[in-house]
């Protein structure tokens, strides 16, 4: 329920253009700040319905008709839901409520032949060709460096909320990829974070060869208008 609805639109009307083969939902589908350990009383008291209805209503909409792959990498925001209903600890209201976004999720999943991963670092990494996706697992400036110097693959994962690219040098050099997000980039408890002042809109698009070789581009917003690079001719 965070999600910047103009870029949501600009997103799907490329996402139609584009017709991707391969679709894959990096994580932080929901935002479920009232589920966060330093929520304050306020949070705690929201409704978990309607971030749990837009992310159903996103997650339909994109998945919707065929594709070759399908992919949903649970976050750490995601992670939240799936928490509270496994744990047999605290509001029992808001535990039953998260159980029962779970079944939907799960139903809906398998109605749209949805492939999922649980926010893990050991399992939730999801490979196509010569590329690794992953939702993400550290924080700060150089969190994707890091994460490219432990996986030693070439990496695309969001997270952070920024739009990076970076490579790694050796011998078979390693890149990596940062997706940008969604949603909106200042909300109420990030106010007076100024590590949130690098977050930028945009998403990750490409091509993947039968050799597994790729191409990664990324869509951002300069200057007011969307720059977003298609057209692939072969020569």
């Amino acid at each position: 329920d965070m999600q910047d609805r103009d870029v949501v639109k600009k997103f799907f009307e490329f996402s139609k253009d584009f017709k991707p083969d391969i679709k894959v939902m990096g994580g932080d589908l929901f935002d479920f700040r009232g589920l966060r350990k330093k929520a304050d009383k306020a949070e705690q008291a929201e409704s978990l319905s309607d971030d749990v209805a837009c992310g159903i209503e996103f997650l339909s909409k994109w998945m919707e008709g065929s594709a070759h792959s399908k992919v949903w990498l649970r976050g750490n925001h995601c992670q939240r839901l799936w928490d509270v209903a496994e744990s047999e600890a605290g509001d029992g209201l808001k535990r039953d409520a998260a159980r029962k976004g779970v079944e939907e999720l799960d139903d809906l999943c398998k109605k749209l032949k949805i492939k999922t991963y649980p926010y893990s670092k050991r399992t939730g990494i999801h490979r196509e060709g010569k590329l690794c996706f992953l939702h993400g697992y550290s924080h700060g400036l150089y969190a994707l460096r890091k994460t490219l110097q432990a996986y030693g693959e070439n990496i695309i994962m969001g997270h952070t909320h920024t739009i990076q690219s970076v490579s790694i040098e050796g011998l078979v050099p390693k890149q990596g990829w940062v997706a940008g997000c969604l949603c909106k980039l200042d909300y109420e408890y990030n106010r007076a974070m100024l590590g949130t002042l690098n977050h930028e809109n945009g998403w990750v698009y490409g091509l993947i060869f039968e050799d597994g070789s790729f191409l990664v581009c990324q869509a951002r917003k300069i200057s007011g208008k969307w720059i977003m690079p298609v057209g692939f001719s072969e020569f």
